[in-house]
Parts: C-alpha cells; sequence; structure tokens
C-alpha cells in the first residue's frame, strides 16, 4: 500500500444528478490526503445521470443499471468492483468541505482492529444526524419505548442507547451505523457479501453491520475526524411521501433483526416494538384530554399511526 491511501467511493444514484455533482464536485476539490476511486451504480435515472457523468467527470466509473435494482443491490454492485485499499459508501447527496475523507481512511488504517468507520454526519444547517447505533433487541426496544431508560444512571444512558441518546462527542464501538457513510476494508465484503438484497432499501445497514459484529468485527464512530454533510433523503424523497419512508424504515429494522435472529425471535422483537407504539399513544394521548398540549397531540398522532402500522404488520406477515 502507497503512502496515499486509495479510496473507492460508492455511489448508488436515482434521479439525484444535482446533488451527485455537487457530492463528487466536493470530493475532488477537498480530499487532499487521499487517492479517490469514484464508482457510481445508477439505478436507471431518467434525469440524464449516465450521460452527464462520463462528461463531468471523464474519471469516474459507470455502472448503468436498466432499472432501479434498490440501494442494498447498487451499493453491493460498486463494492464488487471496486479496487481501492477502502471502500466508501457514500449517498449521492452529501458533501464535504474539508479533506475529512483522508483524514478518515488514515484513522481506519491506523486501526487494524477496526473493520468498519463513521463520521459525524449532518444536515446542511448543522444539526447531527444520529447514525451510530446499538444492535436491534427487545430488551433495548422496551426500555426505549417504556422510558424505562429513565431508570438508568444518566452516566450510561447514553452509551447503552446511543441513537439520539447521547452527545456524540467521542470515539466509541457501535453495533450498527446509517448507511449514508460507512468506510470499511475490502475484506469484510469479499468474507460476507455485503448487503443482503433481500433489502430494496432501509434495514440492510444495521441487518449487514450486526451480522458483521456477530462474526467479531468491531465497527468505529469517530465523529472528531469531521463532518460529512447529507442533504438526506434525496431519492427516497422523489417516490415515497414522509410517512411511507418511515413505514419502509420501521418494516426495516423488523425485517433486520428478524434476517439475523431468525423468525421466532423476530416476532417477540415485532410484539415488543407494537407494545412500546402503543403504549407510548396512550400516554400521550391520555395528557392531550388532561392538558390539551400540541406536543402530546403530535405525539399521540406519530404513536398511533406507528402502532397501527406495527398491527397490520403482524397480519400481513401471517399471512405470507
Amino acid at each position: 500500500m502507497s503512502a496515499r491511501p486509495r479510496v473507492s467511493v460508492i455511489l448508488a444514484s436515482y434521479n439525484a444528478w444535482e446533488h451527485l455533482e455537487r457530492c463528487l464536485r466536493s470530493l475532488l476539490e477537498h480530499t487532499t490526503s487521499a487517492d479517490l476511486e469514484i464508482v457510481v451504480v445508477d439505478n436507471a435515472s431518467a434525469d440524464g445521470t449516465p450521460e452527464r457523468l462520463p462528461v463531468a467527470f471523464p474519471s469516474a466509473r459507470l455502472i448503468a443499471n436498466d432499472h432501479n435494482a434498490g440501494f442494498a443491490r447498487a451499493n453491493n454492485q460498486g463494492m464488487a468492483a471496486a479496487t481501492g485499499d477502502l471502500l466508501l459508501l457514500l449517498n449521492s447527496d452529501t458533501y464535504v468541505e474539508d479533506d475529512v475523507i483522508g483524514r478518515a481512511a488514515a484513522h481506519l488504517l491506523a486501526r487494524p482492529g477496526i473493520g468498519m468507520l463513521g463520521v459525524d454526519l449532518r444536515f446542511p444547517h448543522g444539526r447531527r444526524q444520529h447514525v451510530a447505533n446499538r444492535r436491534l433487541s427487545v430488551r433495548r426496544s422496551l426500555v426505549e419505548r417504556l422510558w424505562l431508560y429513565k431508570l438508568i444512571p444518566r452516566a450510561r444512558r447514553g452509551s447503552y442507547l446511543l441513537g439520539g441518546y447521547w452527545e456524540e462527542d467521542r470515539e466509541i464501538e457501535v453495533d450498527w451505523l446509517a448507511g449514508a457513510f460507512m468506510l470499511l476494508r475490502p475484506a469484510l465484503f469479499a468474507r460476507s457479501g455485503g448487503f443482503d438484497e433481500q433489502f430494496w432499501m432501509y434495514g440492510e445497514d444495521s441487518e449487514w453491520c450486526m451480522r458483521l459484529r456477530r462474526s467479531g468485527v468491531r465497527i468505529l464512530y469517530a465523529p472528531r475526524i469531521g463532518i460529512v454533510y447529507h442533504v438526506g433523503a434525496a431519492s427516497s424523497d422523489l417516490l415515497w411521501t414522509e410517512r411511507e419512508r418511515l413505514a419502509r424504515c420501521h418494516r426495516g429494522g423488523l425485517d433486520a433483526y428478524a434476517a439475523v435472529h431468525g423468525q421466532a425471535r423476530g416476532r417477540i422483537y415485532h410484539a415488543a416494538e407494537l407494545a412500546g407504539a402503543a403504549v407510548r399513544w396512550a400516554v400521550h394521548a391520555t395528557a392531550v384530554r388532561a392538558r390539551g398540549s400540541e406536543y402530546h397531540a403530535a405525539q399521540a398522532d406519530f404513536y398511533g399511526w406507528l402502532a397501527r402500522l406495527f398491527a397490520a404488520e403482524v397480519v400481513r406477515r401471517a399471512r405470507r
């Protein structure tokens, strides 16, 4: 390996040329301490991406699908074609403002015991996105949904739950990272086969990471390396409403847990998620009647919808 690592950046793209162009220009402008191999897997975009990419970025490699193969399949295609020292799965609606990719690559290569790394991901206005997570579990679901985490000392609460429950101010090993930014060693893909392609979009990142963790792979979240800005859901917004996207996200979580732990335990996890959502709805609905609070009304509306979604999933899955 040369002194400058070669990072293969894999971007799955669907009708996102404006975001993709900004992403690639920022990578090429600001990545100064690593060499980049750009691999764009286009899922049959109708916005001219396959035609524009070779003109605007002649050094980029294009894999053009003739249909929308989904996020998991597209990223697997990109990883299979990549030749770098490291692989970076990056959403097409991201951008950087400094050499964060080079620093992340150096940090991972300096830690031979770590297989995958994530950095600070933020919306353009600066709000942090919660991308570092603990594994999906029945216990953790109930602890969170039933507010039992309030019984955990504050010093331990954040490390136990992660997500939005901690300050994200230090390096920490996690169980899974959101798929918008995953820097990893190629051996992980070669050994595991990458994302489970039964997942079209949502759930594939948690399933793969939990599968890797069960095989002993260590995953590191290192927010102090720097910030990657993520516009958020550029492609999914073209396909679904916000509630439809959330529904797919929650279904993906149910599927990811079942894929890792089996269908029997998957049904227990599903029941825990349903019970938690129902309890939260009941508490907030009661508060609305007692206080008339707009906050509790919004929460009751959301958790009522979520409980109905989980209940409908019980019926749908029983009919499979």
